[in-house]
């Protein structure tokens, strides 16, 4: 989500303006003996306004980024601030490459050799020894929030249906017709940018690179709000497969998250909304009388990869918002860091994964599981 100045009026900076999910990943073989190959973290990050949200914010980013080792950072509200990071990080001896558009920005620690716009995403090529991989970082339409309408608010949408009821509670309640949701769901245009992505990234792979893609989408995963959710979450009963993932899905792209913890339930991974204890609780929720809870940020993996996903975590506070009150999350997620002063209204995302060699053949799955050191 963004949670500008303006709560009920679209963000200019919001669109990038230039232009899956399993429990196992297909990579390479690595050969009996053969050394590991170098280390990738992944970190994807909403940074709320460049970190101008907070005191300090920016520095609270490059602290962030510091500790938890990432190599590879996929920022979503980030813009200019980008290349802001890379200069604070080379000044505490740091060196990261920057790619970005006008709303969504990618550090690297490896090489990058090219990159690109796409509608909502940034790209670029980054070289890891001889492996090449286009990275993506996505920040998709916050508004059309149809996640909301199962909660009994309105989707913060300019047209369509429900539009007349901005991001206020529903007259009706929630609404819990599933395909009533997706309609409004693709209204947003989320699901067409993934098949676009899905486009380019296909290209990329047929030039031999690997992909990977992460940010935040404003739209759950399918696999979060199945029938073992349904009753949970104030989902109302609803299962929704939500189109975005499920597009990932079926191209065979690896959700980090819920690769390495499968359970919505023991371990939903909730990103949105965080807890920040230097905001009133009114900046940083929507829908203050629901449940709003939901993993919205994503790192996600291509088929066919010589990258193998190590480990998966949440990086943020602890604590949440729940019916406009802050509370502990009581659930078995995978917390690898919680560094404060937070800086943003998101938990970050962290995957861990390991470089194959090119030799011993494509066909055994991704080793999964563990936690991130």
């Amino acid at each position: 989500m963004t949670n500008g100045l303006t709560r009920r009026q679209a963000l200019k900076i919001l669109t990038a303006g230039t232009a899956a999910v399993g429990v196992g990943a297909l990579a390479t073989a690595a050969p009996a003996g053969a050394r590991p190959g170098p280390e990738i973290r992944v970190l994807s990050l909403n940074t709320w306004h460049g970190g101008a949200k907070i005191t300090n914010g920016a520095d609270r980013i490059v602290d962030l980024i510091r500790s938890t080792r990432a190599s590879i950072v996929l920022l979503s509200e980030a813009g200019d601030t980008t290349a802001e990071l890379a200069t604070r990080l080379a000044a505490q001896g740091l060196h990261f490459e920057a790619a970005t558009s006008s709303d969504t920005g990618i550090l690297s620690a490896f090489p990058i050799v090219e990159t690109g716009k796409l509608d909502y995403m940034v790209k670029a090529v980054v070289t890891v020894d001889d492996l090449e991989i286009a990275v993506y970082a996505a920040h998709l339409e916050y508004r059309w929030y149809a996640t909301y309408l199962p909660r009994g608010y309105g989707g913060g949408h300019p047209s369509g249906e429900f539009s007349e009821f901005g991001w206020n509670k529903l007259p009706g309640g929630p609404v819990t017709d599933a395909d009533t949701v997706l309609r409004v769901n693709a209204a947003s245009g989320r699901p067409a940018v993934i098949e676009a992505f899905l486009a380019d990234a296909a290209a990329e792979q047929q030039k031999g690179r690997q992909v990977l893609m992460g940010g935040d989408f404003n739209e759950p995963s399918h696999l979060d709000w199945a029938a073992d959710t349904r009753d949970l979450y104030d989902h109302h009963g609803v299962v929704v497969p939500w189109q975005s993932t499920r597009l990932l899905e079926a191209a065979g792209f690896v959700d980090a998250y819920r690769a390495t913890y499968p359970s919505a339930v023991t371990h939903p991974g909730f990103t949105w909304p965080s807890d920040n204890p230097n905001v009133a609780v009114s900046d940083l929720t929507w829908a203050p009388d629901a449940d709003e809870r939901d993993r919205i940020d994503y790192v996600f993996a291509g088929p066919g990869t010589r990258l193998r996903l190590q480990s998966a975590g949440i990086v943020g506070p602890r604590e949440t918002i729940v019916r406009s009150e802050r509370v502990a999350e009581t659930s078995r997620d995978n917390f690898v860091a919680s560094p404060t002063p937070w800086p943003t209204d998101h938990k970050a995302v962290l995957a861990t994964y390991r470089c194959l060699p090119a030799s011993g053949g494509f066909g055994s799955l991704g080793s999964l599981g563990g936690s991130v050191s």
